[in-house]
């Protein structure tokens, strides 16, 4: 026997062996299961239940079963020992009502208060009318109108007023309010008691109080001069 024929036999006896399944061969492969059928729409959620309750005699199949009602749920107690008495409702009042008074001491006197003074005090006056003395008489020859005019070297001229009062950096409309205020109609100037009571009013208005709608008859009274006997306010000494 040649070697070419003992090749070629070889390589058709392992051609062979490879197409001849082997009885040591693993069983067959088992096919995957089936996929569960989906359940309809229709079937209830506890339909199984009923079925297997009928299976065992343990319930008719038209009873449904009935689910009771979770526990509600409650907050935790502290170790605190309430009175008998004690009422969260009133305790809550209480503690708002507190708190109310705290923050709004005065709500209910709101009236009692006075939004404005009613009167310049004397160091206020006195302060005033040192800016008053500094300034009047100034540039008053340049108006022949008030050359003719008793009192003219107490007069402080509009120029000299506009260029004191615009020194407070209040808006332009506040100042003309002010001059409104206290300046009489057609006035070029203003006398001690007029300068007087808009500089108070100006600093008033810097305070954040607004302006009064007219100024009172006691704010006039408290600037005027009274000619004659000053009683001092100091007790005398014994």
């Amino acid at each position: 026997m040649s070697v070419n024929a003992l090749a070629d036999a070889m390589v058709a006896g392992s051609i062979a062996s490879s197409l001849v399944p082997s009885r040591m061969h693993s069983p067959a492969f088992k096919p995957p299961p089936p996929k569960p059928r989906r359940r309809s729409k229709s079937v209830g959620l506890f339909d199984g239940a009923k079925q297997r309750n009928n299976h065992f005699g343990l319930g008719n199949g038209s009873e449904t079963p009935k689910l009771e009602p979770p526990p509600p749920r409650t907050m935790r107690h502290t170790l605190r020992n309430t009175s008998p008495d004690h009422d969260d409702k009133d305790e809550g009042v209480a503690k708002r009502g507190r708190r109310h008074w705290r923050r709004h001491p005065n709500m209910h006197h709101e009236g009692d208060r006075k939004r404005w003074r009613d009167k310049v005090t004397e160091r206020e006056r006195k302060r005033y009318e040192g800016v008053w003395a500094g300034n009047r008489g100034v540039l008053i020859d340049r108006d022949l109108e008030y050359l003719e005019f008793d009192g003219a070297n107490d007069l402080v001229v509009n120029v000299v007023v506009k260029d004191i009062w615009e020194r407070s950096r209040l808006p332009s409309d506040v100042l003309e309010e002010v001059w409104e205020l206290v300046a009489s109609a057609g006035a070029k100037a203003l006398s001690r008691e007029e300068f007087v009571v808009g500089l108070w009013l100006i600093d008033q208005r810097l305070k954040g109080r607004k302006l009064p709608v007219k100024v009172s008859a006691s704010v006039w009274s408290s600037v005027r001069r009274i000619h004659g006997v000053k009683i001092s306010s100091k007790p005398i000494p014994k």
